[in-house]
C-alpha cells in the first residue's frame, strides 16, 4: 500500500491515467449499493465504466443494478466523448438511453424512450460519466467557478460549478486534504457536491446529492488503484 503523497510525488497531475476506484452507496445515511467506477485505455480509444448494484436492503431485494460506459478519447489531457450509455434495472424494469458526438458536425444523436433526439454540441461537451474528469480537469487547472455542458437524454443542459476551501476529510481510505465542489442550482429543492482529494489529482472521494425533503444519497470511496498502484491516505485526520 502506497501514501497518496508518494504517488502525487511520482505523478504530474493529469486526469489521463487508468484507474479503478470502488464507492459505498449511502441512502438516507444507510449503505445499499456499491459502485465500482473505472478508467482503462484500449488501443487508442479510453473507456470509462461505471457498474452499480444493491448490496443491502431495499436495493439488494429489487436487484437493482445500473451501468454506464464513456468511450473516447483524450487530447492532452482533456476527455472528448464519442460514445455513451446508460442502462438500469430494478426487478426486470430497464431504462436505458445513449449517445453518440460527431465532432466534426458538432452534432449529438441520442436515443431514449421517447425517440431520437439530433443535439447541437460544442467544444467541451461531456456525457453524465466524464463529467468527473471534466471536473477534475478545470480543478487542476486552479479553476473555482466554471460551467460545463452536459448531454442528457433530449438536451444539452449547462450546470454551473463552485469550489470552496480545502478542507481535511476522512474516509475510509485515511485523510487527504481535499476540495469542496457544489453544484450551483437557481430556485431547486436539489443539491449536489463532492470532495476531490488534491494529492490525488483532484479524484472525488465523497459525492452528495439530494432533495430537500426526499432522499439522500452519499458516496463514499473505499478502493483506489491508479495506475496499477494501490492507494491510502495518510491516517486519521487530527483535529
Amino acid at each position: 500500500m502506497l501514501l497518496a503523497a508518494c504517488y502525487s510525488q511520482a505523478s504530474a497531475a493529469d486526469v489521463a491515467v487508468p484507474f479503478e476506484a470502488v464507492y459505498q452507496v449511502y441512502i438516507d445515511g444507510k449503505p445499499r449499493m456499491e459502485s465500482k467506477i473505472s478508467l482503462v485505455r484500449q488501443g487508442d480509444q479510453w473507456l470509462m465504466s461505471n457498474d452499480g448494484k444493491g448490496t443491502r436492503g431495499l436495493a439488494r431485494m429489487l436487484k437493482a443494478k445500473s451501468s454506464e460506459r464513456s468511450r473516447g478519447t483524450f487530447k492532452g489531457d482533456v476527455f472528448q466523448p464519442l460514445e455513451y450509455s446508460q442502462q438500469s434495472k430494478i426487478m426486470g424494469n430497464e431504462d436505458h438511453w445513449t449517445a453518440s458526438f460527431d465532432w466534426a458536425e458538432s452534432k449529438i444523436v441520442t436515443h431514449h424512450e421517447n425517440g431520437e433526439s439530433l443535439l447541437e454540441t460544442a467544444p467541451g461537451t461531456v456525457d453524465p460519466l466524464s463529467l468527473t474528469l471534466a471536473l477534475r480537469y478545470r480543478l487542476i487547472h486552479g479553476l473555482t467557478d466554471f460551467s460545463i455542458n452536459i448531454v442528457d437524454e433530449e438536451e444539452v443542459d449547462q450546470q454551473n460549478f463552485l469550489a470552496g476551501k480545502s478542507e481535511d476529510l476522512e474516509t475510509p481510505l485515511g485523510c487527504f486534504k481535499a476540495v469542496s465542489l457544489t453544484r450551483i442550482r437557481e430556485n431547486s429543492k436539489r443539491y449536489s457536491s463532492g470532495w476531490y482529494a488534491e494529492s490525488l489529482d483532484f479524484m472525488p472521494v465523497k459525492l452528495l446529492h439530494g432533495k430537500q425533503g426526499g432522499k439522500e444519497f452519499e458516496m463514499r470511496i473505499t478502493r483506489l488503484v491508479v495506475d496499477g498502484q494501490t492507494i491510502s491516505g495518510s491516517g486519521t485526520c487530527l483535529n
